[in-house]
């Protein structure tokens, strides 16, 4: 027993030493490209799009008018795939021979996307070389309907599990956000974590929902990226702005899933502090919705409609519906303008 326990010590350290070493990698291939205001966090497996696992309703059914009443040059459904998928195949192909792609990922038209940003100055410095080592690197699937990367279930980050320490390395791979962790428990014997991440990484524009758990005997630091057994339903839109969200006009949505690990990553370099995310997520059972409002609160959220007053959330039965703007921290120190 003690053998494997040390033994999954072991596995647990090595897959923490080569995330780092894989991000070293990367970074030390893109820094000649960026500046010091630009700053980058995590993602998996061959690229493909996404199942569609119900409508986008960031809002639910009490908001009428929630992301998918935007105008419909900002919505995006699951029908519009098949639309944006021969729109980038004739797009490809109206550029002729002359305009072979200088690199390849697994998907065709997200390698057409890396060229297309690179082409038109949308890469934040990033040649089209680096952004597919990057894209490579961590595994990103790509949903061609949006025009965004994201990381799969099993993704290789996954047996990294999270410690805190990864936010405070990120802005020197050039990962710039801020993030807010949310602690409660105990549910199930576990302790748990759910963390949120909104910012800029690297050349993309990006949010995430982490979702980690960890035996409080056990360790104290070490939180475990939640089995599939603890999996939680969850869905998100980011807003490049306050007047983006007010307007309507979505970033990017990422529909209501079981997960772990929402994650979304589109080219476009943004202001990490201006960001703006609405989410929602389903806990398990009454008890553990209980402790979770209790560790938004403590977090710093308030109590509210989570639909026009910024960083509050709204709950309905096991449900929470969290409007996310200026609670938590930066991992970065802002530069003054």
């Amino acid at each position: 027993m003690e053998t494997d326990k040390r033994n999954s010590r072991i596995m647990k350290a090595s897959a923490v030493i080569l995330t780092l070493a894989l991000l070293i990698g990367i970074a030390s291939s893109c820094s000649k490209k960026q500046t010091q205001d630009e700053e980058i966090t995590r993602g998996t497996n061959t690229i493909a799009a996404p199942e569609n696992q119900g409508e986008n309703n960031i809002f639910g059914e009490e908001f009428p008018d929630d992301v998918t009443s935007a105008p419909a040059s900002t919505q995006t459904t699951a029908g519009s795939t098949a639309a944006a998928s021969t729109t980038t195949k004739k797009a490809a192909a109206g550029k002729g021979t002359t305009a072979k792609p200088s690199v390849t990922v697994t998907n065709p038209q997200a390698n057409q996307q890396i060229n297309e940003a690179v082409e038109n100055g949308n890469s934040g410095g990033f040649d089209a070389a680096a952004l597919a080592e990057f894209v490579n690197v961590m595994g990103y699937d790509y949903d061609p309907a949006q025009g965004i990367f994201y990381t799969s279930m099993d993704n290789w980050q996954r047996q990294g599990n999270f410690v805190s320490h990864y936010d405070t390395a990120a802005s020197y791979f050039n990962m710039n956000y801020r993030t807010v962790r949310i602690d409660f428990g105990q549910t199930d014997g576990m302790d748990w974590r759910i963390q949120l991440w909104k910012g800029l990484y690297g050349p993309f524009g990006g949010c995430e929902i982490g979702v980690y758990n960890k035996d409080p005997v056990e360790n104290e630091m070490l939180y475990h990226c939640t089995d599939d057994d603890h999996l939680l339903y969850m869905e998100s839109a980011l807003y490049l702005n306050k007047a983006d969200y007010e307007a309507g006009r979505v970033f990017f949505t990422r529909e209501w899933q079981a997960h772990w690990w929402l994650t979304g990553f589109k080219l476009r370099i943004v202001d990490p502090a201006k960001l703006v995310m609405t989410m929602r997520l389903r806990m398990r059972s009454a008890a553990m919705a209980n402790q979770f409002e209790e560790g938004l609160l403590n977090a710093g959220f308030l109590k509210g409609d989570a639909k026009t007053q910024y960083d509050t959330y709204r709950r309905s039965l096991n449900d929470f519906y969290i409007l996310w703007d200026d609670i938590g921290e930066m991992n970065y120190i802002a530069q003054r303008s």
